[in-house]
Parts: structure tokens; sequence; C-alpha cells
């Protein structure tokens, strides 16, 4: 069976060779999807197929393999999930969707319960997806899709019967993708399989994804930040926060080495993203605005930024970091509805932010990530991956560091971080 398969350098799919029917192409009434995760599944993918799908109008369910909702995930992300899965296995869905990430990929491929949901929806033509490890680890771990040309992860293609190197690839219901640097073409994918191409491109156009011609950083005056040995990295979260800008922020960080704490200014630990992702924070605010920082990094989303707005104890941590010549930032919604108003970006100080918030800037750029004294800023989800290696390449001063973290994501061609070292001053 020949594939379908897409490689672009950006990260919105494009059409390509596919085999089969599509399944279902603007179907009516709702879809719902499957996403499984584990201890160990690689936040990073499991957020963004969550949040993609939930833009796009389909019922997702996340469902834990384990004893319990909550899960720790690779980069110790906690996710608590929907359910456990055996309250959902007699269930039908439209797609399961499967994370990769290890242990994560080897923990879901052992799980009975799964094996048995997989094979209950194997005679109905039910849409699968699988990324990074989960193409290898699982589906073929358990016999499925053997004659379907697949992709995966670098790491995992010698055990691909059937394997291609395009970014994503479609074989009648099997949709597989390489990793974190794909998901977003993956997700929406999916949307398209099961929603149709206009569904896709809808739920595409504001999460700000590349292009070709934008222009991936700009800075604006001297570089004021500081490398430093062992950077220590403050991740503040509300109810309303957006889960990818969130767990990207901080797994990418993670990746680099760096020591993140994620911190709650709700009344409580567990926060609900702006998509109904649960995300356990590692302390609360209140019990960390004492401690040092090297950055500290504010996700968009709405009502999120408005509520991190609202947080007495983190404007003034923000006003302190300002002050003492320390990298601070924010992402999406977070720079006009946070920064802007609260005196943290400077008179005649350039910042970006998500198109629909562009107004409350008094210095807009639509530049993707721009760094203007000692304060970064950034556009939406889609701009996420490049804005936290902004802060591995500032924080490291190694352009070097940027390039060993990136790579193993697949991020699309047309990030380049040689350049992005170059416009920091960067060697």
């Amino acid at each position: 069976m020949k594939a379908r398969s897409m490689q672009t350098s950006r990260w919105f799919p494009r059409r390509g060779q596919r085999t089969g029917r599509r399944l279902v192409v603007g179907a009516q009434g709702s879809k719902s999807a499957l996403v499984p995760v584990a201890n160990g599944s690689e936040e990073m993918e499991a957020v963004i197929m969550i949040d993609v799908l939930r833009r796009a109008g389909v019922d997702v369910c996340v469902a834990s393999v384990e004893a319990g909702p909550a899960v720790s995930c690779s980069r110790s992300v906690g996710v608590v999930a929907d359910c456990v899965l055996p309250d959902v296995k007699d269930r039908a869905f439209d797609l399961i969707a499967i994370p990769g990430g290890m242990p994560g990929a080897e923990r879901l491929r052992d799980s009975a319960d799964l094996r048995g949901v997989l094979a209950g929806h194997a005679g109905r033509e039910t849409l699968v997806g699988a990324v990074c490890a989960a193409p290898q680890v699982v589906l073929q771990g358990l016999g499925l899709f053997s004659d379907r040309e697949m992709t995966c992860h670098p790491g995992f293609m010698e055990g691909l019967q059937n394997p291609s190197e395009a970014r994503v690839v479609v074989s009648g219901n099997c949709v597989t993708s390489r990793g974190p640097g794909t998901s977003f073409e993956f997700s929406l994918e999916l949307v398209r399989e099961l929603l149709g191409s206009e569904a896709a491109e809808s739920v595409g156009g504001p999460m700000v994804l590349p292009d070709d011609g934008q222009e991936q950083l700009l800075c604006y005056g001297n570089n004021l930040v500081q490398p430093c040995e062992s950077p220590r990295v403050l991740i503040p979260v509300a109810s309303g926060t957006e889960e990818m800008e969130a767990v990207i922020m901080i797994d990418v960080l993670r990746r680099a080495g760096f020591e993140v704490t994620v911190a709650s200014c709700e009344a409580q630990v567990d926060i609900v993203a702006s998509r109904q992702v649960q995300i356990r924070a590692d302390a609360m605010i209140g019990d960390v605005v004492s401690e040092s920082f090297d950055a500290i990094l504010l996700p968009g989303g709405m009502p999120g930024a408005e509520r991190l707005a609202g947080c007495s104890a983190l404007l003034g941590k923000l006003k302190s970091q300002r002050e003492s010549g320390k990298l601070y930032g924010a992402i999406c919604a977070s720079p006009a509805v946070v920064l802007q108003p609260n005196g943290l970006i400077g008179e005649g100080q350039v910042a970006t932010c998500h198109p629909g918030f562009m107004e409350g800037l008094q210095n807009p750029s639509e530049a993707r990530v721009v760094v203007s004294g000692n304060c970064l800023t950034s556009r939406g989800p889609g701009t996420s991956f490049e804005f936290a290696l902004a802060c591995v390449a500032l924080l490291s001063g190694q352009k070097s560091r940027v390039v060993d973290v990136a790579t193993p994501m697949l991020l699309p061609d047309n990030f380049n971080p040689d350049r992005l070292g170059d416009k920091l001053g960067i060697k």
C-alpha cells in the first residue's frame, strides 16, 4: 500500500501522495478521539495533539494507562488525565492518537487495556495516529499496520518494516509522524482526516505557525542578558493558560539542562489550561517568589494571561527581574495583557504578541520573536519552539547548545539555529 507523505519545511501540512480513501471529509456531527498517556509520555506531543484537536471541536478523551489519572511525562511535566483507560475501554472513538516518548511508549504498548481498545477498533477502520517512538514501539510492537508505510523518530527507524523519512505519512487509516517538532503538522493532518481541509486550515491560522517569509527573530538594541552556568527558570501558570505554550517552554528548557520551576498562581497546584488540559505545577507562586531565577517566562492563553496579570506576587517578581537586568519574557496574549499595562515594557521598547492583541502594545513588531534589552516576547503556540530556543541561546550563550536541543526534536527546515545565534551575537 503506497502512502501519502508530507515532507515540508513548514509546520502546516501540505497535500501529497496518499493511499486509500479519506475516511471522513467534512462529515457532519461531532467526532471523538482517544489520547492515551502514561508515565514517560512525551508531553509536547500529547498536549499539542489534545489542544489542536479540541480547537477543531473534536471531543478528546485523555486517558491514563496508569493506576490513576495523574502521569509524570518524559520531562517531568505533571498532567492529570480526564480518566483512566478502563473507564472508557468499551467506548467507540473516531480517532486513537498515540504520543511517543520513552518509557511512555513502552508503557502504552504493555497496557492490556490499550491493546484491547486498539483490537476492538481494528474492524471499524478507525483512524489511528502515532508519533515519535509510538509507530514502531506501539503499533508495530502490537503487530498493527505491519503492511503500511510509516515514519517515526530517527532513533526508532530501524525497527520499522516499511520506513519513510517524511515528516507525516498517511497510509489508509494510519497516520504517523516523527517527533515533537512535527507534532503541529501531525495534529493538523489528523484534523484534516477527520473533518476536512477547511477545518485544518481554520484551526492552523490563529496558532501563528511558521511562514517562510516571516522574520524569525529581531533583536533591538544591545542584548543585555548575561549567560550563566546552570540557569534557573520560573514559568508561572494559571487557569486558562495556553497549555501548548507552557508545555513546550518547560520541555525545551529541561532538554537544555535548565532547572525549570512551574509555579501555580491559583489557590491550588493543579490548573486547568485553556483547552482543558489539567497541568500539575511544581510549586505555588508564593513558595518560590523569594528565590532567584535567571529567567521568568510567561505563557499566554485567555483568561490565563489576565489571571497572571492579577497575581501581585508575580508582578512584583517581574518588576524586580526587569530592574536586575535578568531575562524575563512572555508569549501570545501575555506581552499585551501582563507586561505592557504594568510598565514591564519600557517606553520605546519593542515587543511582539499574538496578532489579536497587537493594539495593546505601544511599539509592536510582527516578528515571531523579539529581544529588546532583557525582555523576550513572542506571538503564539506556533512560535513557542522559537521562543524557548531563543531563551536557551540567551542563557547558555552557546549556539551549539541550541543545535543540540533543536536537532532531536525535528523542527522544520526553516528554523535555523545558526541564524538565531548570529542575530543574538552568540557563537
